[in-house]
């Protein structure tokens, strides 16, 4: 018996049909200058030792890390056996570790290749990872599951130290503090298909004694995908299911009528990762309906869209000599790269008025010369008179 994938062969609604034609349309076009990876990217993360180059995670069980200036692959990671889901670097950028839906976590040295654990505990899909340093060097790699345990290993021997427990769902986002954190004491924040935002103290030394501390944030309406503390001030950003990326002020412990949302960035659909430039000027979200907006932090007005991925963008990275770039990876298997530099964006948003003008010109249809002489052409109304 034949089993066919042509979406052509299946019931398929109008919006559907719609939606893979305009993708189907996007698929082919250089927006982003495109690195075409072809397995689908599910996460990105910069690397700190080198501004062109980026780790991203696959569908096909890989983690890559990638040249963003000329495309090239540097490094391929294997050994998970299903989708890459998220990746943590240590603090030395030299262990590359990633989650993937086959519940475990691999770490490998970054420059060999060389896989150096895995680490087994988890009883469903791994979704997110952060990386603490410790003073004996050794480190702590926390872990979030779709089995909704945060789950505290040694960084280096992959021994299970300490299990988190307080979330009903899965965890897909953790994010430290780095402003509350101290050497000594860790200020976690995690959140994942609940709209529960938890806040936990991990005491480097001793993790078994870490503990959930205060109320759960209730910013969202439901599933947080990213939490991320960005830009000079650290600010708290979060982005959500709910369509909207958030600024949390969780500097100022006072209750607030509304919550401590204080900049509320609207998308028409799920927002999966939000990063926000060093200089603090612009924050850019990736968004389930295809797009990369850069929005103006001081204003919380949208300032650009980029389009260019054909299907929904997953993961950003900010890059460059100058931090004045941003790399986003989509399900589409391609990354593409944007630039945050104000001349760039003002030329991005005039060759956007002029595509829209091109777009919206009237259709003249060219009248075409008659093949027939006067004398026909009257002959002709004649007999098509008779007929009447």
């Amino acid at each position: 018996m034949s089993v066919s994938t042509d979406p052509g062969h299946f019931f398929q609604t109008d919006a559907s049909a719609a939606k893979a034609e305009r993708r189907a349309a996007k698929r082919d076009n250089k927006n982003g200058d495109p690195i075409v990876i072809g397995s689908k990217l599910l996460a990105i993360i910069p690397d700190p030792l080198d501004p062109d180059r980026v780790y991203v995670a696959e569908s096909g069980g890989l983690a890559r890390r990638v040249f963003l200036e000329t495309g090239g692959n540097a490094s391929i990671y294997r050994g998970h056996t299903a989708p890459v889901t998220s990746l943590a670097l240590d603090s030395t950028a030299k262990t590359l570790f990633a989650g993937s839906w086959d519940k475990t976590i691999i770490s490998w040295n970054t420059d060999t290749r060389r896989p150096l654990q895995t680490f087994t505990g988890h009883t469903d899909f791994v979704k997110s990872l952060l990386y603490l340093r410790t003073s004996d060097g050794s480190g702590l790699l926390l872990s979030g599951s779709s089995d909704a345990s945060i789950i505290i290993w040694n960084a280096t021997t992959s021994a299970r130290i300490y299990a988190l427990s307080g979330h009903n769902r899965g965890i897909g986002a953790l994010a430290i503090d780095p402003v509350a954190s101290t050497l000594t004491t860790a200020v976690i924040y995690s959140g994942g298909s609940e709209r529960d935002i938890k806040r936990w103290e991990i005491l480097v030394e001793e993790p078994r004694k870490s503990r959930e501390v205060g109320e759960p944030m209730l910013e969202h309406e439901t599933s947080v995908n990213k939490i991320c503390f960005e830009g000079e001030d650290a600010d708290m950003w979060t982005a959500s299911a709910d369509t909207t990326a958030k600024r949390i002020d969780i500097r100022d412990e006072t209750k607030k009528e509304g919550g401590r949302s204080d900049t509320v960035l609207g998308h028409p659909d799920y927002v999966n990762d939000v990063v926000v430039e060093p200089k603090g000027r612009w924050a850019v979200t990736a968004c389930r309906d295809e797009e990369v907006r850069v929005w103006d932090v001081g204003t919380g007005e949208l300032y650009h869209i980029y389009d260019g991925h054909s299907e929904d963008v997953m993961g950003l990275a900010i890059f460059g000599s100058k931090q004045d770039m941003v790399a986003s990876v989509s399900i589409d298997g391609t990354i593409r790269k944007w630039s945050l530099r104000q001349a760039d964006l003002i030329k991005a948003i005039e060759a956007k008025k002029e595509e829209k003008k091109e777009k919206e010109k009237p259709i003249v249809e060219e009248k075409k010369e008659s093949l027939l002489t006067v004398e026909e052409e009257r002959e002709l109304a004649e007999l098509m008179e008779d007929d009447d």
